[in-house]
């Protein structure tokens, strides 16, 4: 990650033009037939071994095997990883080897198997590997030292259908002027004449490098791409040597394998795609490049905005221009900013491109990540001799050694999680079509087919096995289930609590069928069943079960035929609740769609409501005659009114106040009853008076 990059893609007037003789070896060498295990590309789409499309739901496993300064050491200071190895050789007694051996025992631990583990239950599906080029490169000849820990990685990800992408973070001679290049010759100011990697031989060097890598994971299937350098920056005038300079990695590659994808960033930090454009007159003219160099090629643009919300709309043109050349995109770099932003740019990547990848997993001292770790005493001591030098910290290198083996590995004492930050970047994870499930059986909760926010851990309820928790309110699970025959059913939840916040929805396809409460059963382990009555359809069907309240275990459910002497219900009438977003509309006038920040979830809800406004959603069924309670999510900043009514006006069922909530994301529940004639209507929700936002409306039989 890079801490300080300019927003706005560099422009430049007098592009250096290249030979047109590059070779553009082998350009189509790529075998059309494609081993079947490998994810491939398929227009602006990344397929799996079956051909399905396939959303890169990853996450940048930064500063493991290439140190940021501003990670070790709390500061953003420039820093490289180099700088940082020497500056522990000199807190160790000059001993560069013992330096050395710090580095070897944090990467056993950063990224262990429970790491692994942590990020698939959090529903990511990639990682992205950051990795120095001198992992495979040392006394000017290749090294196999760096597979150890690719090898261990892929051990722990093959199992759990975790696919990695591999990056070239630093490379030889520094392709951009940033810290996290290892760039020794550049500085805060990060002059672009530090940037050697056209010069000399580096290109060379990097060719061996991915060809030595290739080699051994040409057969590896759970690797899905070759991330040939990162950011790069180009030194003035010569930007329209990046292309060529890919081409021949690309081709060192492609002389041992043709099953990997090809990922390449665009210039000026990842963000230039101009010099990648072969259809682009003047990169045509400099490069010799006139068509699409690989046949398995995807680009990945990186986008840190810092705040800047109006340039999460940069994005758009790099989608357009990768539509245009019919290859995928992905979003390999992004983060350090507020939860707001990183919603967004999440949610702008599920609708758009190929994948997404935030920046990063796992940080020390610093909060935007998913965990974070403190230093100890021990290594502030180290820390505080870095900046200020003096003696040496007593036994300073055996304590860093034990800080690494001990304070850094997930589950950790002393490592924080951050809910916020994984709210902001996850991404739902929905059923296929396949696996399902009998309702007459106990349906494991860990047994989902999709879900957000959850994670799985060890139960000790009977039976054992796993149970799903760090339920947060809008997360929810995904089952396909099959029911036999159409009547009530008795639904009962086995969960655990030590409040009363929990509260679960059951949505089927018809709508919200149940809303129960989640009472506090004395400890996150102490087990107890709740039932209730609903009402199901024959046949297969995804239901949803939806968090609206948060902090409980959910260990399985079950639905069986309910007894007709059932005393659960005083009517022969099933309980009745439909929640209905909403963004779902069917029609609208006047109103627009925004990220949500209520902690009832959702992730859109609709604003910018002036008096006169409204929204309108079709076929909503009232299963009886009666008194319903329809509850509006609202918030406001001033107070306002919403009405209610039937097909579009021809029957008002009644206007309420909204009161003043204390600001556009500061969110309410007001309610009031109606009266419905059993049909099926069209809904519409109308503002006699603006100034109001909404999430959601439910509508409960009472």
């Amino acid at each position: 990650m890079k801490m300080f990059i300019p927003l706005l893609a560099h422009m430049f007037s007098n592009p250096r033009k290249l030979a047109t003789g590059l070779m553009i070896l082998s350009l189509f060498s790529i075998s059309a037939n494609l081993h079947a295990q490998y994810l491939r590309t398929q227009g602006t789409k990344i397929v799996d071994p079956s051909g399905a499309e396939i959303k890169l739901r990853g996450i940048n496993l930064g500063n493991w095997l290439l140190w940021e300064g501003y990670l070790m050491m709390g500061d953003f200071n420039y820093r490289t990883h180099t700088q940082f190895l020497n500056s522990l050789a000199g807190a160790f007694g000059g001993d560069l080897n013992r330096a050395k051996e710090f580095e070897h025992q944090w990467r056993l631990n950063y990224v262990t198997e429970r790491t692994i583990s942590d990020l698939q239950s959090l529903g990511f599906n990639s990682v992205r590997v950051p990795f120095h080029y001198n992992m495979f490169w040392q006394n000017n000849q290749l090294s196999n030292h760096g597979f150890q820990y690719l090898d261990r990685l892929i051990q722990f990800c093959k199992p759990r259908g975790i696919y990695i992408l591999l990056d070239m973070h630093a490379a030889p001679g520094y392709q951009n002027p940033g810290d996290h290049s290892d760039n020794m010759d550049s500085n805060s100011s990060q002059p672009r004449n530090s940037v050697k990697f056209w010069d000399g031989n580096n290109i060379n060097i990097a060719r061996q490098v991915w060809r030595h890598i290739a080699t051994r994971y040409a057969n590896e299937p759970t690797i899905w791409g070759y991330d040939l350098i990162n950011e790069p920056v180009l030194q003035p005038g010569r930007e329209m040597e990046l292309m060529p300079s890919l081409i021949q990695m690309r081709n060192a590659i492609r002389e041992v394998d043709n099953n990997h994808i090809i990922v390449a960033e665009g210039g000026w930090w990842g963000s230039d795609f101009s010099v990648l454009d072969w259809t682009n007159t003047q990169t045509r003219n400099a490069t010799g490049v006139t068509a699409k160099w690989d046949n398995n090629l995807v680009y990945e643009t990186h986008h840190y905005v810092f705040g800047n919300t109006a340039a999460i709309n940069d994005l758009n043109g790099r989608a357009a221009l990768t539509n245009r050349l019919n290859i995928p995109l992905i979003l390999g770099e992004y983060g350090e900013d507020n939860n707001s932003i990183l919603r967004t740019m999440t949610d702008w990547s599920i609708a758009n491109i190929a994948g997404y990848f935030p920046w990063s997993f796992k940080k020390m001292s610093h909060d935007k990540t998913l965990w974070t770790i403190l230093p100890n005493a021990a290594y502030n001591s180290v820390k505080n001799y870095i900046n200020s030098g003096g003696t040496p910290p007593a036994n300073a290198y055996n304590s860093m050694i034990s800080f690494a083996q001990n304070n850094i590995a997930n589950g950790a004492v002393g490592i924080q999680w951050h809910q916020d930050f994984y709210d902001a970047i996850k991404s739902p994870q929905t059923c296929s079509i396949s696996g399902y499930q009998s309702v007459n059986a106990r349906i494991e909760a860990e047994s989902f087919c999709g879900m957000q926010g959850i994670q799985t851990e060890t139960t000790t309820d009977t039976g054992g096995g796993q149970n799903v928790g760090w339920i947060e309110a809008g997360d929810w699970l995904e089952y396909n289930i099959n029911v036999p025959t159409s009547g009530n059913y008795t639904l009962t939840y086995r969960i655990a609590s030590t409040g009363n916040t929990g509260q679960l929805q059951f949505i089927a396809p018809t709508g919200t069928l149940a809303s129960i409460s989640i009472p506090n059963t004395g400890g996150w382990q102490t087990w107890s069943s709740i039932s209730t009555i609903i009402s199901l359809s024959a046949g297969q069907q995804k239901i949803r079960l939806y968090a609206s309240g948060a902090a409980f275990n959910f260990n399985w459910f079950q639905l069986s035929p309910a007894s007709t002497s059932s005393s659960q219900s005083s009517s022969s009438t099933p309980a009745f609740t439909r929640l209905i977003e909403a963004e779902s509309y069917s029609s609208m006038s006047g109103v627009q769609v925004e990220a949500t920040q209520d902690p009832q979830g959702g992730n859109q809800n609709l604003g910018w409501i002036d008096a006169g406004d409204w929204m309108a959603y079709s076929n909503i069924n009232f299963p009886t005659t009666g008194t319903y309670r329809v509850d509006y999510r609202v918030a406001s900043v001033s107070g306002a009114q919403v009405s209610l009514d039937l097909d579009f006006g021809n029957t008002q069922l009644g206007v309420l106040a909204i009161p003043a909530t204390g600001g556009w994301q500061n969110w309410t529940t007001v309610s009031h009853t109606v009266s419905v004639t059993a049909g099926t209507y069209s809904v519409g929700v109308f503002a006699p008076q603006g100034g109001w936002n909404i999430n959601w409306l439910r509508i409960t039989r009472l």
